[in-house]
């Protein structure tokens, strides 16, 4: 069967170009559909082929068919002596013999235009889509650009070039807010393939984004002299991230913070101003925790490697600068290092109950940057002369202390429930502990005996009670942190 040439080429290109697939593949789905659409026609024959020249755009449907003689021929899978050899071409042909002929149009009957350009459309739909897996397969774990399209119930659909990605609710970051066409750097974290198509999830939560972030922005981390040791981060809020630099002329926190901070502050504003603590990795553990809870000053730190664990002493009026809000500070400082954080402020254990809550309550309200220093030494004079007091406080009787700012008001409230929460979770860690050390002396009397003679000695030193940071000792990137190979000295952006 002979097509119109010129509009079967021009077809060809003209799909091949826009769906950015090789002609072989649109040869292959048309010959597929001919076939398809003509069954009931093709029933008649044997062995039928079709077969599209693309060069001169002619489209033939082969069959197989049975010689006979001259004035016999009585069924389409005959044919007779003289019409073969001139299609063919072969006068060698002989009755009897089978030869492989193109069917005439009047014997092959009307294809249905419409279903076959259904048929082609979904062969090549199929490829398309094939094309796509296998090429965003590829890119797992790597970063790309998308433009925001829609928004189905909390998910984001993105542009990301061929395709269209996911941002699934649980792969934003706390807080984040979208608008239509807004350009967004996303990590592609899955590519499955189903009957649809292939389904193309995104993210912005993972560790991974930041790292490609940095990557991007600092030569020196994708050349390879600055190396991205660790990272810890709680998405939208706060990430730590730990640097070593191969040259020892190459500073690494300051490669990554950039003239000015001009280098992290573009990874934070794509972030949309999530904080970022550059700190420099180091092989002294002490060193590494010491700075990864900067900018708290430390007085001591004691480290018990085999169980992973660090009692950190902070000097008074540190304590909820190490903490953090919601206790985040200590929680990353953990993963990043891979020990267990417990912290406790300097003299803690010699101040009277009143004292401690006094200083808790300052170091609270030091964290609160919307209050003045005239607000706060009101706070401290008044009946909330604790943190646990203004978390229950009447939301009114506090708006004398807040200059009449509602808003404020709520944050010393919200902030100070969660700084109690940071509190709880480190008094349940140091319970925990002191359960574990009582059993340990009570399993082994010897060595409590010779702890007691020890004391007696004056030896020992005071047992210093103390709070708890994350227990989490992985680092955030899914990998083992490399707590024992890290230093430390952490630079806040943002």
């Amino acid at each position: 069967m002979v097509m119109d040439s010129n509009s079967l080429k021009a077809f060809v290109r003209l799909i091949s170009k826009e769906k950015d697939l090789p002609p072989e593949i649109l040869k292959e789905a048309i010959e597929h559909a001919i076939l398809s659409a003509s069954r009931k026609q093709l029933l008649n024959y044997r062995d039928a082929v079709a077969n599209l020249d693309l060069e001169n755009g002619t489209l033939n449907v082969i069959v197989t068919k049975t010689i006979v003689e001259e004035g016999r021929k009585g069924h389409p899978r005959e044919i007779g002596l003289k019409e073969a050899r001139k299609l063919t071409g072969d006068r060698k042909l002989k009755v009897g013999q089978d030869v492989r002929v193109p069917i005439e149009p009047s014997e092959f009957g009307r294809i249905a235009a419409q279903s076959v350009r259904q048929m082609v459309m979904q062969r090549l739909r199929d490829a398309e889509r094939a094309k796509i897996f296998e090429e965003f397969k590829d890119k797992e774990r790597m970063m790309v650009t998308g433009i925001v399209q829609r928004f189905e119930r909390r998910d984001v659909i993105l542009n990301i070039g061929r395709a269209e990605g996911v941002l699934p609710a649980s792969e934003q970051p706390m807080g984040a807010r979208y608008k239509f066409n807004d350009r967004l750097k996303v990590l592609i974290a899955r590519v499955e393939d189903t009957p649809k198509g292939p389904n193309i999830i995104l993210t912005r939560k993972s560790p991974q984004l930041v790292i490609e972030l940095f990557r991007q922005e600092v030569p020196e981390i994708a050349d390879g002299t600055v190396q991205i040791v660790g990272i810890a981060r709680e998405a939208g809020v706060r990430t730590k991230i730990a640097v070593k630099s191969v040259n020892s002329d190459v500073d690494p926190v300051g490669a990554c913070v950039g003239m000015k901070g001009s280098r992290v502050q573009m990874v934070v504003r794509e972030l949309e101003n999530e904080k970022i603590d550059i700190v420099p990795w180091s092989s002294e553990a002490s060193t590494f925790i010491r700075n990864a809870l900067n900018p708290a000053k430390i007085v001591s730190i004691e480290l018990d490697n085999e169980a992973r664990h660090a009692h950190v002493v902070v000097a008074q009026g540190n304590l909820a600068i190490a903490i953090g809000r919601k206790g985040q500070n200590t929680k990353l400082a953990a993963r990043l290092t891979g020990y267990r954080l417990d912290i406790r402020s300097e003299n803690e254990d010699e101040l009277a109950y009143e004292e401690i809550q006094r200083r808790y309550l300052e170091d609270f309200l030091n964290q609160i940057e919307e209050l003045s220093e005239l607000y706060a030494q009101a706070i401290l004079r008044s009946s909330f002369n604790s943190v646990e007091k203004i978390a229950k406080a009447d939301p009114a009787k506090l708006l004398p202390f807040a200059g009449g700012n509602e808003d404020l008001v709520q944050t010393l409230i919200v902030g100070a429930e969660d700084y109690l929460n940071a509190l709880r979770e480190m008094e349940v860690e140091r319970r925990r502990l002191r359960e574990e050390e009582a059993a340990a002396e009570a399993a082994n009397p010897e060595g409590a005996e010779q702890s007691g003679q020890t004391e007696e000695a004056g030896e020992s030193q005071p047992e210093a009670e103390t709070g708890a940071g994350d227990q989490d000792q992985e680092s955030a990137s899914g990998e083992p942190a490399e707590a024992e190979n890290q230093e430390v000295t952490d630079q806040r952006a943002g």
